[in-house]
């Protein structure tokens, strides 16, 4: 299974309006962050299966986005991927038997799932950096007892962009 890790895109920052987080919407910019991502599936002939997102709305914006070019992918919010949700926990619900997944979120928890999935030593971790409209692609390995496998890439907005053109 591949599971393809994407943090939502750029998000308004204007606290002074915004008095609940899980309501900031994408910006014009992030709308165009996530669209150059479903070009670059597009251009990559990636069909994803099921799309994970957080309940958040910038995260179900980018996955929508996203379920437009992907049309067979089925959709699913799940809470474990709230920003606060534990690695564990998020990755039982992503497990499955499907070709392709994609997991729509924030940081830091997104980080942590790829540490989570990837390392041998849950106590060691590596310094990765997502950004928004940023993609990663883990290749797995086991399902059972655990979710593991290991990063094939990561690419910035900016790459991706680049590869979409």
């Amino acid at each position: 299974m591949d599971i393809y890790i994407l943090r939502h895109g750029d998000a308004n920052s204007d606290t002074k309006k915004m008095i609940d987080d899980s309501k900031r919407p994408l910006t014009e910019a992030g709308i165009k962050e996530i669209e150059n991502v479903s070009k670059l599936f597009t251009e990559l002939e990636i069909q994803i299966a099921r799309i994970y997102s957080s309940p958040l709305l910038r995260a179900k914006q980018s996955a929508k986005i996203i379920q437009k070019f992907q049309k067979k992918a089925e959709m699913l919010e799940i809470a474990e991927l709230k920003p606060e949700g534990i690695p564990g926990e998020a990755c039982k619900k992503i497990a499955s038997d499907s070709s392709a997944v994609l997991v729509v979120g924030h940081n830091p928890l997104l980080v942590e799932i790829i540490n989570y999935v990837t390392s041998s030593d849950k106590q060691q971790t590596c310094h990765i950096s997502l950004k928004t409209g940023g993609l990663a692609k883990i290749k797995t390995t086991a399902i059972e007892p655990q979710l593991q496998g290991h990063l094939e890439w990561l690419l910035t907005p900016k790459m991706a962009r680049k590869i979409s053109k």
